[in-house]
């Protein structure tokens, strides 16, 4: 993987500094929902991870409640959808003929069948979003270190005047 924090398919320009984390986040909404989209998103969050723990990422309070709340919406809205979703993977009873055994069969395939199904993409795109979360809150850590070896600096810079 590489190290950028990217979802689309196509090449981008390396970010200035400081804009990697950025670039991630304003694409964070833009990820369709089929496979392709769920990895992308989910290598682009562990992509963000790694750059928030190298220290390439760094973020203030406003910006990681507004992105940490879209996260939230996107988890806590699949929640409460998660047993409506386990109920399309039962098989439904469509009646004894072969065509209403395939049609029934076609349905679980569509909604948790393979690695193309509905439901394990979902699975993939939250682990993607509590990843971001995770990134965040490191990339705040950041913020914060930063923000307060400033301050000494700052502090040793006026004591020596």
């Amino acid at each position: 993987m590489s190290s950028d924090a990217s979802f689309s398919d196509q090449p981008i320009a390396a970010p200035a500094s400081g804009d990697a984390g950025s670039n991630f986040l304003s694409g964070l909404l833009n990820t369709p929902v089929d496979p392709a989209g769920a990895k992308r998103l989910n290598e682009g969050a562990e992509g963000l991870k790694n750059l928030a723990l190298n220290g390439g990422f760094a973020i203030n309070q406003a910006g990681l409640d507004k992105y940490t709340k879209v996260c939230d919406e996107f988890i806590d809205g699949y929640r409460g959808i998660e047993y409506e979703l386990e109920v399309l993977a039962w098989k439904p009873r469509m009646g004894a003929s072969d065509y209403a055994e395939q049609v029934a069969q076609f349905n679980v395939k569509v909604a948790a069948g393979d690695e193309q199904s509905l439901v394990p993409n979902l699975e993939l795109l939250i682990q993607g979003f509590q990843q971001v979360k995770e990134a965040l809150a490191i990339a705040r850590r950041n913020y914060r270190e930063t923000e307060d070896a400033h301050t000494q600096t700052f502090a040793k810079l006026r004591g020596s005047e």
